[in-house]
């Protein structure tokens, strides 16, 4: 696990997930953008409905409740270290992986992980990423050791299993992409890094991910203490 108070991995757990919450969620219609405008429709009806009387009376209470009710299926975006807690609990479901962390994002690190500017995507991208594979990963195996007898056809299942497939999926190529191409190149970089050719490397560092300029830092400082003892 993660140290708490890593400021990275705080800074990391900001990636937003789409999640959909299983209930009916009670003062948290705030959380979805669109509840202002469901809310200002209902409001015209409420007003019409108003002239049935005591039955109007008691639509408007309904409707006053619902008003603060985040609806079961709605999509909302959440940041990863809001969602942990409710995926753990099963209050929530994921539906998908964010977009650049998806099988089309994947095949184009895997043909040219070095020319890839992560830093867009995120610049905590391989420890966001890894944080949200193990929690996929955790959420599905509590999800299916609290419910054995599960029929293996549901859907829910079925979509959880998929999900987790894609993790699993993700933690490999994320891997590979980081540990692979990306990391040999970067070490090439850290030598060119002591010929002044501040440049080229500007344009290489402004692409690196928060980790990778650690191990780019890391690998200059060990170039140059190598040549400083050679000489």
């Amino acid at each position: 696990m993660p140290n708490y108070y890593d400021i990275d991995t705080i800074l990391a757990e900001e990636e937003l997930l789409t999640v959909k919450p299983n209930w009916n969620f009670d003062h948290l219609a705030h959380l979805d953008p669109d509840s202002h405008r469901t809310a200002q429709i209902q409001s015209r009806k409420r007003r019409r409905s108003e002239e049935d009387g005591n039955g109007g009376v008691q639509k408007h209470k309904e409707k006053m409740s619902s008003h603060h009710q985040l609806p079961a299926g709605t999509k909302v975006k959440l940041p990863l270290w809001a969602v942990e807690k409710w995926a753990m609990l099963g209050f929530v479901k994921i539906p998908t992986l964010p977009r650049h962390y998806r099988q089309r994002m994947k095949e184009r690190l895997e043909a040219d992980p070095v020319t890839m500017n992560l830093c867009n995507k995120n610049e905590h991208y391989f420890l966001s990423g890894t944080l949200l594979t193990n929690l996929l990963l955790r959420a599905t195996h509590i999800s299916l050791r609290n419910n054995p007898r599960a029929n293996t056809s549901n859907a829910q299942t079925l979509a959880m299993e998929s999900l987790a497939s894609q993790a699993r999926s993700l933690q490999h190529s994320l891997l590979t992409t980081m540990m692979g191409e990306r990391l040999c190149r970067n070490f090439d970089w850290t030598l060119s890094a002591l010929d002044s050719m501040e440049d080229d490397v500007s344009d290489w560092i402004a692409r690196l991910t928060v980790l990778e300029r650690v191990m780019f830092r890391r690998g200059v400082e060990a170039s140059g203490a190598v040549k400083s003892w050679r000489e």
